[in-house]
């Protein structure tokens, strides 16, 4: 049979990744791969983890935390500390972090995790860069204590910008 032209649009393995600080693989399109002016990142926390550089962008993104267990999304099961514009936010139940475009933001820490939770992050962006990996203290394994053993949380603040589009001509050429 041969291959339907909007086969193209049907995402599967290509967007599977192994992210060492998250449990499992993470679904990951920040390159383009969607076509879109959007990009999206699937992880699952099961450990503290915390990204501690306030930073702004200058598209919108979303950041959700949702309950892992698919009968009860509601269980959220951990603690998230989120700072928006140096005000810090505890969020215990699912929520949708809505980040308007140059707003400052983070740390992020999320403590307390007694089950797995979905972290979702959309950004209206074709091109997303991240501002880092989280630092090395905060990667699963290594319990967090109180705010973040060593967290820095002073005024440093990085504007990321994004990046040019793709023209889906030259990417499909691969």
């Amino acid at each position: 049979m041969p291959k339907q032209k909007s086969a193209k649009h049907v995402l599967t393995g290509e967007l599977i990744r192994e992210i060492p600080y998250y449990t499992g693989k993470s679904i990951v399109a920040h390159d383009g791969e969607l076509n879109a002016d959007c990009s999206m990142g699937y992880h699952c926390i099961s450990k503290p983890i915390s990204f501690d550089e306030p930073h702004s962008h200058d598209f919108e993104e979303m950041l959700c935390f949702i309950g892992g267990d698919p009968t009860n999304i509601m269980d959220l099961g951990a603690e998230v500390e989120f700072h928006l514009d140096g005000k810090k936010h505890i969020i215990n139940r699912p929520a949708v972090v809505s980040i308007p475009k140059g707003m400052v933001h983070c740390p992020i820490f999320i403590r307390n995790v007694k089950k797995p939770i979905v972290f979702l992050e959309v950004s209206l962006t074709r091109i997303w860069t991240p501002a880092g990996k989280p630092a090395q203290k905060s990667i699963p394994g290594k319990i967090l204590k109180g705010k973040a053993a060593g967290s820095r949380q002073g005024n440093r603040k990085k504007k990321l910008k994004a990046a040019p589009r793709i023209d889906p001509e030259r990417r499909s050429r691969g």
